[in-house]
């Protein structure tokens, strides 16, 4: 008995074609449903450049404002008002007519000329029989003509101090913290003797600050 032949394959056995047979495992093929694209690495990468441009401006951005801002607010505002009270307005000046140097002293304090060229600063009583701490400071001038030059006169690169145009060595011992400068053929030192006693660290580090030759032009109190 001849197997069945189906109308395709009759139509083949017709033109004298052959086709190859068709199979089916009775399921359909299984097709994705959808097929997703893989980005290129490159677009990632300008993505994350792009993002960090932007962080880094923003940055930037907000460093400015602030800067003006701060700009403008001292502007407006006075110096009294952003740093607070003063401490050391009300101090006292000395100036030395000689020398031509002055400096600012705590108002509770007063200077005492021993000679044109050694003074004393020290505390003074506010009530009678008030002891007082043996702490003070002192301003002492010397010639210097029969001294070689120091390091800091030599190279003020090498000077451990610095205030109103004055260069200079600050040195410190258990005992004693010293400010030397000199001027004209003159050593000038500022002392001040430690005994324990109180501290003087901050009035001797002002003391320092205010040391100014004076001139014509720049004599008055707040300024010495």
């Amino acid at each position: 008995m001849d197997p069945e032949i189906s109308p395709v394959e009759e139509e083949d056995q017709k033109d004298g074609s052959l086709r190859e047979p068709s199979f089916s495992s009775g399921k359909e093929d299984a097709v994705p449903a959808e097929v997703k694209q893989v980005k290129p690495k490159r677009k990632n990468i300008w993505r994350r450049i792009g993002l960090i441009s932007l962080l880094i401006l923003a940055t930037a951005v907000v460093f400015a404002a602030g800067y003006f801002a701060l700009i403008l607010w001292q502007r407006y505002f006075p110096e009294s008002f952003l740093a607070g009270p003063n401490p050391y307005e009300n101090w006292l000046v000395y100036r030395s007519e000689n020398y031509g140097l002055g400096l600012r002293y705590p108002d509770n304090w007063e200077a005492t000329e021993v000679s044109a060229s050694f003074v004393t600063f020290h505390q003074k009583p506010q009530q009678e029989g008030e002891v007082l701490p043996k702490d003070y400071v002192s301003l002492a001038v010397a010639s210097n003509a029969k001294r070689g030059k120091t390091a800091c006169e030599t190279d003020q690169s090498a000077c451990s101090f610095h205030a109103n145009g004055i260069f200079g060595d600050r040195s410190s011992t258990p005992e004693q913290e010293v400010i030397f400068f000199s001027k004209d053929g003159n050593d000038f030192i500022l002392t001040w003797f430690e005994y324990g006693e109180v501290d003087y660290a901050s009035i001797f580090e002002e003391m320092g600050k205010s040391l100014r030759f004076t001139t014509p032009e720049n004599t008055d109190a707040q300024n010495p």
